[in-house]
């Protein structure tokens, strides 16, 4: 078990890209419903029922996604490609008026030597922030957790705080990566620079 993670951040969350991400996704193999049973859970954010799954149906998620506000929003992918069940819980939240970040959990897939599990989800994540073109405004994978004690968001949205705990990925606009030293050396991606300490980009398609 990890805190790992892959956090994916975008602008133009309209109702018609959040319906293409999710096709998209599930398209790879990662879908809204449980295989056996197609059912679909949300994760309740409510004090009372903290944690506890929340059935809904497909329209319910993709409207809950679309209309996103203050409040997050916790939802689960499941793998279908996997010898056991995997399920991969995705946090919708807000940076600011425009930028919406997708948080998916890497918990459960593989630990410090073995990434497999992990490569498994990550590999889908790299290829949607591919396809999110123009509307990309960074991606940033921490396999092990600790660099969630960072700001992220706000670096990644160009904010001025320090990468003091660096990510195994960190994929920024070149005018932000620029502005951070600690992050040496950069390469391409796309349109954007990296800081690749694990050599994750290999795995994009």
């Amino acid at each position: 078990m990890t805190d790992g993670f892959v956090r994916l951040y975008r602008r133009e969350w309209t109702p018609e890209q959040v319906l293409r991400r999710v096709d998209s996704l599930a398209a790879s193999g990662m879908v809204l419903g449980y295989p056996p049973t197609g059912r679909i859970t949300a994760i309740s954010g409510e004090w009372e029922t903290m944690g506890e799954q929340v059935e809904m149906t497909r329209e319910g998620v993709l409207a809950a996604m679309a209309g996103l506000g203050e409040k997050q929003f916790t939802f689960q992918y499941w793998l279908t490609d996997t010898e056991e069940e995997a399920s991969v819980i995705c946090t919708l939240s807000r940076v600011g008026a425009d930028v919406v970040v997708k948080d998916y959990s890497l918990d459960g897939f593989g630990g410090p030597v073995y990434r497999l599990g992990q490569n498994t989800v990550i590999r889908r994540i790299l290829a949607e922030f591919r396809a999110t073109g123009q509307a990309a405004v960074g991606l940033v994978v921490g396999r092990w957790g600790p660099s969630k004690d960072t700001d992220l968001d706000d670096i990644v949205t160009g904010g001025p705080t320090p990468v003091t705990i660096v990510p195994e990925l960190l994929v920024l606009r070149p005018e932000i990566a620029r502005r951070h030293p600690e992050l040496r050396p950069l390469v391409p991606f796309g349109g954007f620079l990296a800081y690749d300490t694990d050599e994750i980009l290999a795995l994009a398609p």
